[in-house]
């Protein structure tokens, strides 16, 4: 929310003085505002039949033990966010946890949407072992748009458990879930059809079944979804088992590993169809991509590593733009454009490519740059990086862009533009120039670089972007703003620190156009400053300041930069 969160956090701060954030346990309905936030939870909270509970965008609900939040008969929860300001669901102990959203038979409006759940434990014998994060039984509750991550259960579904439950789970971020004794990582069906749809999963795990989703007499829709880096004894990415129907389209299932079987997906007597997907890198013992045992399978319009004899896949390197980042776009080279199903199309009109992400063929012109050699490492002393750039152009007609290029640096963060080239005119077909020349000084920091060149409107539009690596080595010699000064910014910006969540220490990078008295200072929930990191007047140029989180708590905390006349406010998470 930019500057205005800091009005917010001073508002909340006079109400602090006055009266303390709310306690709650028992029953609850009404409203929860950010103006109360946040909200300590310190025991079994419920939601009545019959009642409702609206959460507001920018809401903190902190459980202080292992404790349930029941949505009961016919109950309605709304919890529904925004992209600038989520509502969070957390535990004050992040080993014990808290036991997650339980919904039973509760009503069909429920909505969770732009929520970040985490922590939720479904471990304890008794409690219920089932849907470390949400647990759905007869309810169909709407998820979408959230972060789930690194929840728990004991029997099934690390983040998600579905009984009887036909909800939509669309547009999420799953990672780091886990089943310690069963099936489900990331989402576990049992007698339910949700729609599985447009979301990411990746890194959740499953000492049994379905690294990332497992089925059981369940007939999903999973469509469209980055599935990567899940384990599992059988089916790192998913596991069908026994009488399901799924229809499994148009997803990227890479990277995953199975112990024993179905690095990719594995089937046990069930009727499906896999169509326009890719699978590819999955590794296993017994069938790296795909295990079938005793199943009805339909395979069509699929690149399915190994090959797939009798069926219309290929088996070709599908030429993502950079799986180890998990982006799986595809470049404009790879095979699966243009071979999907040839009777669907894609959003740019023409036939369907093969995987969760489409190559958009309407736009003017695209950018690639290739680099002459890999790895590239730049020695002590500094040397030349050297790369083809072109620009191919598919529109049919001359088209006109902007094209300009950043460093990204381990100590200055985003460094650039490097070069601005404004309205080039773009030929029909391509345009291109051999054996460009980036030089790194020897005064440049050590470590790992990323080139990336854009192309679109500068700055505030890009169609298309491609980027390079490169390693620059030794110890750090002069002052790394002697590389920058002839390539100062030409705005001032606060950028996301990294990592985030972190623990203990984070880097916050931001750029001045000119010089300017910079404060940099980080504030609590309650708006109580708990550290100053610049106060001083600083010169023109791009700026790293790492921040040691160790004295203090986990939680969420603000960082606002103050220049000149610019303020802006951003958010990070510490977690211990």
């Amino acid at each position: 929310m930019k500057s205005t969160v800091f009005v917010v956090l001073c508002i909340v701060s006079l109400w602090c003085a006055t009266s303390s954030a709310p306690d709650v346990e028992g029953d609850v309905w009404g409203t929860w505002t950010q103006e109360n936030s946040p909200y300590a939870v310190l025991g079994q909270i419920r939601v009545p039949p019959g009642s409702t509970l609206v959460i507001e965008p920018g809401v903190l609900v902190s459980f202080k033990g292992h404790y349930r939040f029941v949505v009961d008969s016919l109950a309605t929860l709304l919890a529904i966010g925004t992209e600038d300001d989520s509502i969070y669901f957390t535990a004050e102990d992040s080993i014990e946890g808290w036991h997650g959203i339980r919904f039973f038979d509760a009503d069909a409006d429920c909505h969770i949407s732009y929520c970040r759940l985490e922590y939720g434990r479904a471990l304890r014998e008794g409690e219920g072992r089932r849907g470390g994060a949400i647990y759905c039984y007869y309810s169909s509750p709407t998820i979408t748009h959230n972060t789930i991550r690194r929840n728990s259960a004991y029997l099934s579904g690390g983040a998600i458990y579905c009984m009887e439950s036909n909800s939509i789970i669309s547009d999420n971020t799953f990672s780091g879930n886990a089943v310690n004794g069963g099936r489900g990582g990331a989402i576990h069906c049992y007698f339910s059809n949700p729609a599985i749809v447009d979301n990411v999963m990746v890194e959740n795990r499953a000492s049994s079944l379905g690294g990332a989703i497992y089925c059981y007499y369940s007939s999903p829709l999973i469509e469209r979804n980055v599935i990567s880096g899940n384990t599992a004894d059988k089916g790192g990415g998913i596991a069908c088992y026994q009488y399901c129907s799924p229809a499994i389209v148009c997803n990227v299932i890479y990277g995953n590993r199975a112990g024993n079987k179905g690095g990719g997906v594995y089937f046990y007597s069930c009727d499906l169809q896999i169509r326009n997907t890719i699978l590819w890198d999955n590794d296993s013992p017994d069938g790296p991509q795909i295990y079938i045992d005793n199943c009805y399978l339909r395979v069509a319009y699929c690149d399915v590593q190994g090959g797939w004899p009798g069926w219309l896949c290929i088996d070709a390197d599908p030429m993502f733009v950079d799986p180890y980042k998990e982006d799986f776009h595809l470049r404009w080279r790879s095979p699966c454009i243009d071979r999907g199903d040839q009777y669907l199309t894609d959003p740019d009109g023409t036939r369907l490519d093969i995987g969760a992400f489409y190559f958009d063929q309407s736009v003017d012109a695209i950018v690639e740059l290739y680099p002459h050699k890999t790895p590239i490492v730049i020695e002590h002393q500094g040397g030349d990086v050297m790369f083809d750039g072109w620009l191919f152009n598919f529109s049919g007609h001359r088209s006109k862009a902007d094209v300009w290029s950043y460093l990204f640096s381990p100590e200055l963060g985003r460094y650039g533009p490097i070069q601005l080239y404004e309205g080039v005119r773009i030929p029909v077909d391509s345009l291109g120039i051999d054996e460009m020349v980036h030089w790194v000084p020897q005064c440049a920091p050590e470590g790992d670089y990323v080139f990336v060149a854009y192309i679109g409107q500068y700055p505030s539009t890009i169609v298309d972007s491609s980027y390079f690596y490169f390693t620059k080595e030794g110890e750090i010699v002069g002052v790394p703003s002697d590389w920058t000064e002839d390539n100062l910014p030409v705005e001032y910006a606060l950028f996301q620190n990294y990592p985030n969540p972190f623990n203990a220490t984070t880097r916050i990078n931001y750029q001045l156009p000119v010089d300017a008295h910079v404060k940099l200072e980080v504030y609590n929930l309650l708006s109580q400053k708990v550290a100053t990191l610049v106060d001083g007047k600083q010169e023109a140029g791009y700026k790293s300041v790492t921040w040691d989180g160790s004295s203090v708590s986990s939680g969420l905390y603000f960082y606002k930069l103050t220049a000149g006349d610019f303020t802006e406010t951003r958010r990070m998470m510490l977690v211990k």
